[in-house]
């Protein structure tokens, strides 16, 4: 589970070469159609569905000062350290931290729990003069199409900011509404609404899926709800019982076909697991019967898809958003299941070859993903794909994957995992690290790897 990271209560293309990583700046937006990627310039894993592929170890290199790169020839890649100070960082895999031309990051300074928006216009992002403005909310999310609008969240509002002007709109106060206002009002505990850091809107901002949450019974949430901001309207409501509230992220599917919730493995029903629901919130079907790391995307065909870890397998699975998907608790569940298997992570503490590290999933880019994966301090590299990301093909009929880079970061706090995150137009691809040192402190910093013309 994340730390929560609202205000008040803060308890994983062609190679890019240093050269080219440093002289392109901009990216264009290509959200809709992605693009074929990658070019031949990338090294495949052979057969990523076995534990067993060509390792590459980590090289033994200095930290990279800022705005200074790290070449892998071994990868044909480069990263580069984007930003310079100690203690800043991007906030998750699942979320972008770009704007939709890329010419501003969204940071967060884990100290002042602070949303500091800078342009990208220089290395490192955080130099003097790069700093546009600090943004106030909670779940703050780029816009798919404005590079200036940066949309979030405060207590029952959801507000649109314009970071050139730093005008501030509130969009919805569901105080007001018509079927939200009078539970808020009847039950004045309730505090906010919230996809609980990881869930999103669907990708053109009508359909929005919150949690409302109170600060009675152990701060659980009470309700889930759909709000049309097309129509303006809450087009689903359902309230959560004591034994079906056990849930880790809300949020919908990109092109707003379905709600998705994250629940855990001993939710009551009808909200075990990880559990996909119209908008009206009056269906629900079980996916699978745990969540693990995950993010919902395109894939290849441009299906709405959702990229998880199965903790039943040991692989991670394609799981398209279909009434057709079920449960995959074992490989011969599959054919059946609507999972593909797409990597497999050798868990085995009795073999020298066994996964060492925890995985997250970023699917902002259509048609693929970006995996990562975060190892503890004092777990030795020993797998293919220890202190590695890779990028793969959302292909259901032949995923591919790639090496993109090896992770110089150890996680002795939660801060300090990787969490790489694949930009929506597919150019870059950004994590956070803390080259080994200083394990447990947060001291971490923001690298970046260049991708080239697609």
């Amino acid at each position: 589970m994340r730390p929560r990271l609202h205000r008040n209560a803060r308890s994983f293309l062609a190679p890019a070469l240093a050269a080219l990583a440093l002289l392109t700046l901009a990216c264009p937006w290509h959200v809709v159609d992605g693009a074929p990627l990658p070019s031949s310039g990338l090294v495949e894993v052979p057969n990523p569905l076995s534990g067993e592929n060509p390792t590459y170890s980590l090289a033994n290199e200095p930290a990279p000062k800022p705005g200074a790169s790290v070449t892998d020839t071994r990868l044909g890649t480069a990263q580069v350290r984007a930003t310079g100070a100690q203690g800043i960082r991007h906030e998750y895999s699942r979320h972008d931290p770009f704007n939709s031309d890329c010419s501003r990051i969204l940071l967060l300074a884990l100290q002042s729990g602070e949303w500091r928006v800078y342009k990208t216009t220089s290395l490192p992002y955080d130099a003097d003069g790069n700093l546009v403005r600090t943004v106030e909310m909670e779940e703050p999310r780029w816009d798919s199409q404005d590079p200036n609008v940066v949309w979030g969240t405060q207590e029952f509002r959801i507000l649109r900011v314009d970071v050139s002007t730093g005008d501030s709109t509130t969009v919805k106060d569901f105080r007001d509404d018509a079927r939200v206002g009078p539970i808020l009002k009847a039950e004045s505990d309730l505090y906010r609404i919230t996809m609980k850091d990881e869930g999103e809107a669907s990708t053109d901002r009508r359909y929005w899926a919150f949690l409302l949450q109170g600060m009675e019974q152990d701060y659980r949430a009470r309700y889930i709800f759909v709000w049309d901001r097309q129509d303006d309207a809450v087009v689903g409501l359902h309230t959560l019982a004591v034994d079906e509230s056990r849930i880790d992220w809300a949020g919908m599917s990109p092109l707003g076909n379905w709600v998705l919730i994250g629940s855990d493995y001993d939710n009551a029903s009808p909200l075990t697991g990880l559990v996909m629901a119209n908008r009206a919130l009056n269906s629900f079907q079980q996916i699978h019967t745990t969540t693990g790391h995950a993010d919902v995307g395109l894939d290849s065909a441009g299906r709405e898809v959702i990229v998880m870890q199965n903790a039943q397998t040991d692989y991670v699975d394609l799981i398209t958003l279909d009434t057709n998907a079920r449960p995959a608790l074992s490989d011969a569940d599959y054919p059946a299941s609507g999972h593909v298997p797409i990597m497999r992570l050798f868990y085995a503490s009795d073999s020298p070859v066994g996964l060492n590290s925890g995985v997250h999933v970023s699917c902002n880019y259509p048609g693929w993903c970006v995996i990562s994966t975060t190892t503890d301090e004092g777990a030795r590299e020993q797998n293919w794909l220890d202190r590695t990301v890779t990028l793969v093909k959302l292909d259901r009929d032949r995923p591919q994957v790639y090496y993109l880079a090896k992770v110089y970061g150890t996680r002795g706090s939660y801060w300090e995992e990787t969490q790489a995150s694949i930009s929506r137009d597919g150019s870059r691809v950004v994590w956070a690290t803390n080259w080994n040192t200083n394990v447990g402190q947060d001291k971490v910093w923001v690298m970046e790897l260049r991708l080239g013309a697609k």
